[in-house]
């Protein structure tokens, strides 16, 4: 188990952990921070698990390094490359053989602002990505010490944007970023994915951002960067959390570190999760570092005077990844007919598969070994620059019907196949006498750990996240021959969704689906579903860990349905703290369904907010009336009331224009706020019903906002006018003046669905008087 945030041994004193970067490299995670200002050095920290950290000491002392910002190192051929741009002054790059160090100043001042990240493509190409003010910007890199003029991206958050790194899977470009600034609350971090490359048109989801929390206790979340998780097959999310200003000016940050999932294309995040014990990283099945330890409990060596074999006595499941890390024997050279091969599917001497390295060729070789005759399936060239006597890696991925080669993180080899591939792992050197390193496999692949991860409540599911194994995870009253999208083998209706997501369909009474949850709290949860169109009602029963069952209706003519699919908020159910089975059963009808969002719920009664005054907050001047607030005419002024959890409810305030050019408005269902003057101007997550004289408006705001529809008005100033809000599931009506009809009513068809209500003067006089709300009857 480990909690959110991290405190590591000899962080900097009044500075901690700061723009986080993790490298895997031979089994091990090394950890790099900002340098706090006016300092010297770059500290590290080693780990087996991303969870037990060491302190590795100062990987470089060089002055240039003074102030170091966002220092990441990368591995090739044999040395590790450190970029970092101090004080934030343009970048350097450092160069060393050894992940700790020391470190050399390779380079004179290359520029390109801050928060520079290296990406190597399947090709062996070299891209650099920095900050910007319109946009992340990408460079290609002729060699590690060289920066070429860059492009700027669509990857921007509508100001000052930074902290990206990029990396690839299943064809995939996926980047994160952060904005708008390190002290505001709001600070944030975005993904987006492009099928082109570094330099292609990335399309931003709609889930977007996938990581922001603006509470005292937990704020300005950011500058992320991800790494493979020890198993091979998960990946984890590392970024900082803002705590305050030091004593000397620059921020304290902490250290935190949460999982990421894949459904399809969609990159989703199981957080972030604070002050909330997650399981720790799941290790391999088999791991270990022959260099250090081939003992024969878990390995069966063979020599002959030319052929070495190494083979492990346990064996993989049909579904596996297996790495292998060595490299060649100064003392003992391969001969030009040497090879190392890295065994996978191995049954005995005559029957195995393989990828053969031939160092003199630069060349891989996959191939099978079937009754003792070799057949090669596959091969693919490799830079003609690589020393073998340096360590490289191959990764060998079994999935349903496929098998993937990387050789150090390049893609080189994906081939269909229907060759069995349960079986053990190990090495075959010929004419050569390498020196073994890392060597593991895990039983997942493609993605499949996430199905039996714990999914942090609150939170959200994706539904094609169900637990493994028939009966176990998933239930079927009658398996049809259809051909699934996904998870092939398990007999369940799977449809990939136009954005590359996946959802699962319950057709019979009796389907049923079991998901991983651990719940922060005990509490009454809030679900919210999204889910096609169904052609009738539809019930479902939702329980946890086998207990009472609470029983939703979904209406086939629902208003919510105004597009195809929509998020409902279909109930609520209880949940007590700590790790549970949450179970979903088809009742009645057939359903399509997409994700879960569970949230927390709280009780609301009839209030009258402004006199409730003890827990307003905000930003800006407003001036307190008597009644009411006003605006203060010079600064963007805001004002929020009640709790996140607040859901359905109807709201009555009475606004008041004091100048024909006021604007401002009201907020419902508002979470995530925050101001900085460096930052965009929509801070706030929600809906934002914004007046003038002439007009309304409905918008909705996610750190931008976004115009839904509006009516033309006639206000007059000096005079109050009640307005009415109401909102419930994800329909919004607005009323004027006592009118019995909405002169707003809207369906969002992908609502926010809990949230404050609040105020705003648009740099106004505007005034609100006996603002006032109370719950909607479910």
């Amino acid at each position: 188990m480990y909690t959110n945030s991290f405190k590591l041994d000899q962080e900097w004193e009044d500075y901690g952990i700061g723009d986080p970067f993790i490298m895997r490299y031979n089994g091990k995670f090394y950890l790099y921070c900002s340098t706090k200002d006016w300092r010297p050095g770059i500290k590290a920290w080693s780990s087996d698990n991303l969870v037990d950290w060491s302190y590795e000491g100062l990987v470089t002392e060089d002055p240039i390094t003074t102030g170091a910002y966002a220092p990441e190192v990368f591995y090739w051929n044999g040395s590790f490359y450190l970029y970092t741009s101090p004080a934030g002054q343009g970048h350097y790059v450092l160069q060393s053989d050894s992940p700790t160090g020391p470190f050399v100043v390779k380079t004179e001042n290359l520029g390109n602002t801050i928060d520079g990240s290296v990406f190597i493509d399947d090709d062996g190409k070299w891209y650099f990505t920095n900050a910007g003010t319109r946009g992340i910007v990408a460079h290609e890199m002729p060699d590690p010490f060289t920066i070429d003029i860059g492009v700027t991206t669509n990857a921007f958050l509508g100001h000052w944007t930074e902290g990206s790194m990029i990396w690839k899977r299943n064809g995939l470009y996926y980047m994160t970023y952060t904005g708008n600034h390190v002290f505001s609350n709001g600070y944030r971090i975005n993904y987006a994915v492009s099928k082109d490359g570094p330099f292609g048109d990335f399309a931003v989801p709609s889930n977007n951002p996938i990581v922001i929390s603006v509470k005292d206790e937990f704020k300005g979340l950011g500058h992320s960067t991800t790494v493979l998780g020890p198993d091979m097959d998960s990946y984890y999310l590392t970024y900082h959390n803002l705590v305050g200003h030091s004593s000397e000016g620059p921020p304290v940050r902490e250290l935190n570190i949460d999982r990421l999932a894949y459904n399809g294309d969609k990159l989703v995040v199981f957080g972030p999760t604070h002050d909330h014990k997650q399981p720790a990283p799941a290790m391999p099945a088999l791991y270990g570092w022959l260099s250090e330890d081939s003992s024969n409990e878990l390995w069966d060596t063979t020599k002959s005077s030319i052929e070495e074999t190494v083979i492990s006595k346990k064996s993989t499941e049909e579904a596996f990844i297996a790495e292998y890390n060595f490299r060649l024997n100064n003392a003992a050279p391969a001969t030009d007919n040497g090879s190392i091969s890295a065994v996978f599917s191995y049954v005995d001497k005559s029957n195995y598969s393989a990828v053969k390295l031939l160092p003199s060729k630069h060349e891989i070789q996959y191939f099978n070994v079937k009754n003792g005759s070799e057949e090669q399936v596959a091969h693919a060239t490799l830079p003609k620059e690589f020393d073998y006597t340096k360590l490289h890696t191959i990764r060998v991925e079994r999935r349903d019907a496929s098998v993937l080669v990387f050789f150090d993180g390049m893609k080189k080899l994906e081939e269909h196949t229907n060759e069995p591939s349960r079986g053990k792992i190990g090495y075959i050197a010929v004419q050569t006498k390498p020196i073994y390193e890392y060597i593991a496999f895990t039983n997942d692949a493609d993605g499949s750990s996430d199905f039996e991860a714990y999914k942090p409540i609150p939170g959200a599911i994706e539904a094609v996240h169900y637990l493994k194994e028939s009966e176990r995870g998933f239930h079927l009253e009658q398996k049809k021959a259809e051909t699934s999208d996904y998870r092939r083998t398990d007999g369940v209706p799977i449809h990939k969704l136009d954005d590359g997501s996946y959802s699962i369909r319950l057709q019979q009474r009796g389907d049923w689906f079991k998901y991983k949850i651990n719940a922060k709290g005990t509490a009454e949860y809030g679900i919210g579903l999204t889910l096609r169109k169904p052609n009738k009602d539809v019930v479902l029963e939702w329980s946890i860990d086998g207990g009472k069952a609470v029983k939703t209706t979904i209406r086939a003519d629902d208003p919510a349905f105004t597009e195809d699919t929509a998020k409902l908020r279909i109930g609520s159910i209880a949940i007590a703290a700590g790790f549970h089975e949450l179970k979903v059963e088809l009742k009645s009808g057939s359903v399509e369904l997409q994700t879960f969002e569970i949230f927390t719920t709280e009780l609301l009664e009839k209030q009258q907010l402004f006199e409730e005054s003890s827990n307003l907050t905000g930003f800006g001047l407003f001036e307190q009336i008597e009644g009411g607030y006003t605006g203060s005419g010079s600064d963007d002024d805001m004002l929020f009331a009640g709790s996140d959890n607040w859901d359905d409810y109807e709201l009555w305030v009475d606004v008041q224009l004091n100048a024909d050019t006021d604007v401002g408005g009201v907020f419902v269902r508002e979470t995530n706020e925050s101001y900085h003057p460096d930052q965009v101007r929509d801070a706030a997550m929600g809906y934002y019903i914004g007046i003038s004289s002439s007009q309304l408006t409905l918008n909705r705001m996610n750190y931008d906002s976004f115009l839904m529809t509006s009516e033309t008005v006639e206000l007059e100033t000096g005079r109050k006018y009640p307005l009415k809000v109401i909102v419930r599931g994800g329909n919004i009506q607005v009323f004027l003046e006592g009118g019995q009809k909405p002169l707003i009513d809207y369906t969002d068809a992908n609502p926010f669905l809990h949230g404050k209500a609040g105020i705003r003067s648009e740099r106004s006089t505007m005034a609100f008087y006996n603002m006032t709300i109370k719950p909607l009857k479910k």
